[in-house]
């Protein structure tokens, strides 16, 4: 079976969608080997991010002057990019990041479309007017041409139903892999070695993600103030204006020096930033799925997520959930994990077992049962 991928992201995003796309591609490179990928990328290739691909995957361009251009490459994908999936004779052409391109029809190949969330209508605040309108057409657009539709969570399968009016036969729900090496062993030394190049303090809670506003790190701040002064918070991820106010926040209540805050984190460190933590907490407004949560299970750190989207599926029956802006029941889940050995060492064990299920193996397989089912023109 041959599958056409829009890869945009594969090798252009080091985090989010572009990590969930190189999952796919590499899960059924190693377990599915009647699977053959071909993907189409807008612009030239760069190694950095993916290096480990299969040099036997097929990548398809455009010529080298729609390439240099951004605009001409935007074209590219979205009107006529088709034309070059049919001359590949795909069987499936499979869009990973919420979108297909225009046209696709004309390709005489099955489509299927990944929706991640659609937070862009859910919690329009968090965008600007013309981003939300660019997204909502082609989401739009993507979910009804699509013969059928991967949703990467409940949360966002039934979002896609009630927004878009979208049968539910046509969705399944399957859930992205994360790297086996959260769930290997991390030698003290490799702990301590990153403690000293970060400045890490001895305990600490940690939080993975975007520093963004829909993330409401603040929470954890506030939650600083019902806690012990030798526990500190540390914040990894992309850095935007929210972090300002996070900052001035701590400043505030007069717990800077509690506050660690970690911009591009080289991927190679986070396993043991993870193993080191004493809780992972991530009270996000919303989420389309919540992959930092299942890395912290993974890696065997206890976790504290919020209500209200889909990080329940992500954390599982053992973890903790509160309300998004409940500092104070943060903190109260914080000393109970803390305190308690017995829930501590159940939620770690338990947490390890649940999040076997987000593996390249289920994963591969569950893309090529949907594969499977479209080409036989079976409901899922």
């Amino acid at each position: 079976m041959k599958i056409g991928f829009e890869a945009k992201k594969v090798f252009t995003n080091s985090t989010g969608i572009g990590n969930y796309s190189r999952r796919c591609i590499n899960a059924l490179d190693m377990y599915e080997k009647n699977i053959e990928s071909v993907l189409f990328v807008p612009g030239q290739v760069k190694s950095g991010i993916y290096h480990d691909i299969n040099k036997n995957i097929k990548i398809v361009t455009p010529d080298k002057w729609i390439s240099r251009n951004s605009l001409l490459r935007e074209i590219w994908r979205c009107f006529f990019s088709w034309h070059s999936v049919r001359c590949e004779n795909i069987d499936i052409y499979h869009g990973l990041s919420n979108e297909l391109p225009f046209l696709i029809n004309h390709s005489k190949c099955k489509t299927i479309v990944t929706i991640h969330d659609l937070i862009f209508i859910r919690h329009p605040e968090t965008y600007s007017w013309l981003s939300r309108m660019i997204l909502n057409v082609k989401t739009y657009y993507a979910c009804n041409i699509s013969d059928h539709i991967i949703a990467v969570s409940d949360t966002t399968k039934r979002d896609i139903i009630n927004f878009y009016g979208i049968d539910e036969k046509k969705i399944s729900v399957v859930y992205q892999s994360i790297s086996d090496v959260f769930r290997k062993s991390i030698q003290e030394s490799e702990i301590t070695r990153c403690r000293k190049k970060f400045n890490l303090p001895e305990k600490y809670i940690l939080c993975v993600g975007t520093i963004q506003t829909r993330k409401n790190q603040k929470t954890i701040v506030k939650a600083l103030t019902f806690i012990p002064k030798k526990i500190h918070v540390v914040l990894v991820g992309k850095r935007t204006e929210y972090q300002n106010e996070i900052v001035s926040m701590a400043k505030s209540y007069r717990i800077s020096n509690r506050l660690h805050i970690i911009n591009d984190l080289p991927n190679e460190y986070l396993p043991a930033i993870y193993r080191a933590a004493i809780v992972f907490v991530l009270p996000s407004i919303f989420e389309g799925f919540g992959i930092p949560v299942t890395e912290a299970l993974a890696s065997g750190t206890p976790v504290i997520a919020a209500k209200g989207s889909c990080l329940e599926e992500a954390g599982g029956p053992n973890s903790i959930y509160i309300e998004p802006n409940d500092a104070k029941g943060m903190a109260d889940a914080i000393h109970q994990i803390c305190n308690d050995k017995i829930k501590r060492d159940t939620m770690v064990r338990k947490g390890k077992q649940y999040s076997m299920r987000f593996t390249d193996k289920t994963l591969a397989g569950e893309l090529c049962r949907v594969y499977n089912n479209i080409i036989n023109h079976k409901h899922q």
